[in-house]
């Protein structure tokens, strides 16, 4: 019977043990899952990123700053709708769920890109549009005059001076010479002819383009030309200015 007490005894012991090990882990688990745990996820909270593109760098950065984060400048791009030092790109995006104290990467406007304009006069039309691209730049209208020095078809002017500093993509024209001036003036014949054609055999006669009238021909190709004020062959003055009328499309389809 002392034996069996015993053992009863024993048995009730292990159980208590167990039962106190069991209630001791259960509140270890309640520890953890609403207090420790809580307390460590709080230290590194995420929050939502502001958005700091279309910003100065200043204003960027006290904004990020006031939220926690960190503002890195990441590199600089040539952008012509952003003003100089204004935010075109942010690392992670706005509205990015991210840590307080994470590193935010931003890229900068670095404003219009500026390319100075190159020399031409002396060039053939072609190379001078040519260097004027890969400068940057854009070839615009050609205009023509005679000159002394500068043979037939040499670019002998420019609207702009060489070394100027403009922004990127400005437009330059360029005066091409007619060789000497003609002792006399004879007027081209342009009817059938591009309308940009025209100017052009136009211009180079030493001549001026006049009024341009449009009219419905259906036989035409739009902007040919169907006639011209003063007579093909006709010897005039210098830059004796010469009306042209030129085919268009239908009324309805007609936009001025």
């Amino acid at each position: 019977m002392n034996r069996f007490r015993r053992w009863i005894e024993r048995r009730r012991t292990v159980l208590l043990g167990l039962g106190s090990t069991l209630v001791l882990f259960i509140f270890l688990i309640f520890l953890m899952d609403w207090i420790v745990m809580p307390f460590y996820t709080q230290h590194g909270a995420e929050d939502e990123l502001p958005d700091a593109t279309e910003l100065s760098f200043e204003e960027a950065r006290r904004i990020l700053r006031s939220k926690g984060f960190r503002i890195i400048i990441d590199g600089e791009k040539y952008d012509a709708t952003y003003p100089e030092s204004t935010v075109v790109f942010q690392n992670p995006p706005p509205y990015s769920r991210v840590k307080k104290g994470r590193r935010i990467y931003v890229t900068l406007s670095a404003g219009e890109r500026r390319v100075q304009v190159p020399k031409v006069v002396g060039l053939s039309e072609r190379d001078a549009a040519f260097v004027i691209k890969q400068a940057g730049l854009l070839a615009g209208e050609v205009f023509y005059e005679s000159s002394n020095y500068y043979p037939r078809g040499v670019v002998c002017g420019q609207s702009l001076s060489e070394g100027t500093e403009i922004v990127e993509q400005t437009t330059v024209d360029i005066t091409l010479s007619i060789g000497r001036l003609p002792d006399r003036f004879v007027v081209p014949d342009v009817v059938g002819k591009s309308l940009e054609t025209a100017r052009k055999l136009i211009l180079q006669a030493g001549l001026q383009v006049g009024s341009i009238s449009y009219e419905v021909q259906k036989r035409f190709i739009p902007e040919t030309v169907i006639e011209q004020s003063v007579q093909p062959g006709e010897e005039v003055h210098q830059g004796t200015p010469v009306d042209l009328v030129v085919s268009r499309l239908e009324e309805e389809f007609w936009e001025e």
